[in-house]
């Protein structure tokens, strides 16, 4: 009858008590498996970025609240706003991505990727000197050209667009949006600096660049627009006139017009 092979460690060096208790502590074992879920960790992305969803708010007004909104200037538009997730890495990014199907949005919603610390409000600090290109985009390919734009954002694409030598006030991409409109979706790409007409050509051609053929907007169906010549901005109080820089914050550790709806 064969017998099952034995495995034979007679040429092997014998292995010490505190070898062996070393190896086989609890301890040790969660090292280990620290060490390994380090290196298998995603890449980090050179930003961290914030999830948003603007829900419209859908509820029948009751009368008494149809008579406060109509005293009130403007809504309250932060107020909708509901972050959803923060992605600092790829997994985070895709997590997020494949489990938000923007194809389901209601009309008039609207999702936001921006970078930390920045609202996507046109009022923020990071905003109020800035614009963005808007692109508006028939519902079958929103949801591929949203993708693109996203992986173009967080591969650091359309930032390489708007940098430049300056001393003074420094471009930036603050983030991307998607907003549902009847027969089409706006995607729109938010920069810190309307003047900075340099970068904002750059930005459009990057966009055309790297968009596959069959998405590539038509003329006519895409503008760039300043916050604030936009008829619900609010100027904040205490803004300077002219842009400043503002300390980057957002940095990864290594290891229909707009999507805001004040009209």
């Amino acid at each position: 009858m064969a017998h099952a092979p034995k495995l034979t460690t007679s040429n092997l060096p014998t292995l010490s008590e505190d070898a062996a208790s070393a190896t086989s502590s609890p301890a040790r074992g969660k090292e280990m498996r620290q060490n390994l879920l380090g290196k298998l960790r995603p890449p980090p992305l050179v930003h961290s970025w914030e999830f948003y969803h603007d829900r419209q708010d859908r509820k029948k007004p009751s009368q008494e609240e149809s008579a406060s909104a109509s005293s009130q200037a403007q809504p309250n538009y932060e107020d909708r706003l509901v972050k959803l997730n923060d992605i600092t890495d790829v997994r985070d990014f895709w997590e997020t991505f494949n489990n938000f199907d923007t194809t389901r949005l209601p009309l008039r919603d609207s999702v936001h990727l921006f970078h930390k610390g920045v609202k996507p409000v046109w009022e923020d600090k990071r905003n109020v000197h800035g614009g963005s290109w808007t692109f508006r985009v028939p519902k079958a390919q929103g949801a591929e050209f949203w993708k693109e734009i996203c992986m173009m954002a967080i591969g650091e694409k359309l930032q390489a667009a708007v940098e430049s030598n300056r001393k003074t006030f420094v471009d930036d991409i603050c983030g991307i949006s998607l907003s549902v409109r009847f027969t089409s979706v706006l995607v729109q790409i938010w920069n810190r600096d309307g003047n900075h007409k340099a970068a904002i050509d750059r930005l459009l051609e990057t966009v055309i660049e790297e968009l596959p053929e069959q998405l590539t907007p038509k003329e006519g169906t895409y503008y760039y627009k300043k916050h604030d010549e936009h008829a619900g901005y609010q100027k904040p109080e205490g803004v300077p006139a002219k842009p400043t820089i503002i300390e980057e914050t957002n940095t990864v550790p290594k290891a229909d017009d707009g999507a805001k709806a004040h009209e």
